[in-house]
């Protein structure tokens, strides 16, 4: 049998659980030089973060800018704190704990939900990540992109497929 996210987390928490888009500010080794400049063909310049809320706001900001913007969908609902935009694993653990941290706080965060690039998950950031899964459920997106070889050097990625089976 297939079960849907909104039929899962409508199960688990009794109603409608929206994501919230935010920004942590982050790069990406893929923009900034460390590995290209640019970005991947398929990233837009704002990181595929085009529904995130405002940049320069603070975490808790942003969560309740992106809450008034499904407020009326979603009035008593729960929310997922999505960091979306670049490479959100692309900073210090320390750093990525507090931002994550402050994500989940509010009470109607039911979850986090991270998208980021194999290549930026050390060690110490999936321990980290381990432990806020203790406290809300925590997901991490790895968008693979292609297979071929071939098409990994055309969409510029700055990493071989290999990088998934060794992470």
């Amino acid at each position: 049998m297939y079960t849907t996210a909104n039929q899962h987390y409508r199960e688990k928490y009794g109603c409608k659980v929206y994501r919230l888009s935010l920004d942590g500010g982050f790069t990406c080794p893929n923009r900034d030089g460390t590995l290209g400049r640019g970005g991947c063909v398929f990233c837009a310049g704002d990181g595929s973060g085009a529904f995130a809320a405002e940049r320069g706001l603070s975490i808790p900001e942003q969560l309740e800018q992106a809450k008034t913007l499904v407020r009326e969908k979603n009035p008593d609902g729960k929310y997922i704190a999505y960091f979306q935009a670049f490479t959100n694993t692309y900073a210090p653990a320390p750093r990525l704990r507090e931002l994550f941290s402050q994500a989940m706080e509010p009470e109607e965060i039911v979850g986090l939900s991270i998208g980021t690039r194999p290549d930026c998950l050390e060690p110490e950031k999936v321990a980290m990540l381990s432990r806020l899964n203790r406290v809300k459920p925590v997901t991490v997106e790895l968008g693979l992109q292609t297979i071929h070889p071939e098409s990994v050097s055309y969409i510029r990625r700055g990493y071989e497929n290999e990088v998934y089976w060794t992470r």
